[in-house]
């Protein structure tokens, strides 16, 4: 650096804190550090102006006690699909998370006007987070959807040494809770509606893989505490007989589950009496609510079992 900068070093102290604060006030720092050297390299940055801590009293007598010094390394661009690719090729994150996130950096892309993961400053994020909330996009959205994505794929770039610094360190969204003027769940009312219309049986011209999702999806939900995709993606083979007891496998390789771990359930004697397990025995190892055949090629970040599982055709009696 002394031939570049007139320094052995630069330095600034961070104070007694964390690791997350210390990386969190590091960020600008070393940006700051980087635009000094570019400038002093460039010819427009004069010795006084650099402000840091001096350098240690102890210095050579002489040009010729003075070591060698690496080049200076010369900036290399780097494309955000670079990064992009190379985080999900090691990561490997679930087809929704993809379909999220790449929109997300295509935005960033053409709003910041270059494709330079390398050249992304701090005060850009800020100001492209400022954007977005007067665009009406929610506070929640530009936290957890926005902002998340390029932190955890810069974060992963900066690990892998494709760029130096982590621009969306430090930068977040705050905002008010949203007031919830009821519970989160069904009330008693809403919830009895909803297992009578499945039982109701005049469920018009739609398929039996349909016809059976509306009569059993919701009283498997209502008595297992499953999520509404994670049943309606059942087998025949995910119901299990083991010591006695019948259970369900709720189990990543028939689709997804939140944990990402498979779980058995036990099912409960009403769903037993109602004859769920014989509905679920005569349906081979296929998945027993929708039919594989009617996929159209499918989606992977948006698979057959998520559109059976949307629950507004179970809300009103027919």
């Amino acid at each position: 650096m002394q031939p570049i900068i007139w320094k052995f070093n630069l330095a600034r102290r961070l104070g007694r804190v964390s690791r997350s604060e210390a990386d969190r006030r590091a960020a600008p720092v070393i940006v700051r550090f980087q635009s000094q050297i570019e400038a002093a390299r460039d010819g427009r940055l004069d010795e006084e102006d650099v402000t840091e801590q001096p350098s240690p009293k102890t210095e050579p007598e002489s040009a010729s006690q003075v070591r060698p010094v690496d080049p200076a390394p010369v900036h290399k661009q780097v494309s955000f699909e670079t990064i992009i690719n190379g985080y999900l090729l090691e990561r490997k994150p679930a087809p929704s998370t993809i379909k999220r996130w790449r929109p997300v950096f295509a935005h960033f892309r053409r709003w910041v006007g270059h494709d330079d993961a390398a050249k992304v400053m701090p005060d850009e994020v800020a100001r492209w987070k400022e954007e977005l909330l007067r665009s009406g996009i929610s506070g929640r959205s530009v936290r957890e959807g926005y902002l998340a994505a390029l932190k955890v794929v810069f974060g992963w770039a900066v690990e892998n040494r494709k760029v130096l610094v982590n621009p969306v360190t430090g930068i977040s969204v705050r905002f008010a809770k949203t007031a919830r003027m009821r519970e989160r769940g069904f009330t008693a009312i809403e919830a009895k509606t909803i297992l009578l219309a499945a039982l109701a049986g005049n469920n018009g011209n739609i398929s039996e893989a349909h016809r059976r999702a509306r009569r059993w999806v919701p009283y498997l939900c209502a008595y297992t505490g499953a999520r509404v995709g994670e049943i309606a993606q059942l087998r025949a083979r995910d119901f299990i007989h083991r010591d006695g007891v019948w259970a369900i496998c709720i189990t990543p390789e028939a689709g997804t589950t939140k944990s990402g771990s498979a779980r058995l359930v036990p099912l409960h004697p009403h769903l037993i009496e109602q004859g769920v397990v014989e509905m679920a025995g005569v349906h081979g190892d296929g998945p027993i609510f929708f039919n594989r055949s009617m996929d159209r090629g499918g989606d992977p970040a948006h698979p057959h079992h998520k559109k059976v599982g949307l629950l507004p055709v179970w809300l009103t009696p027919r």
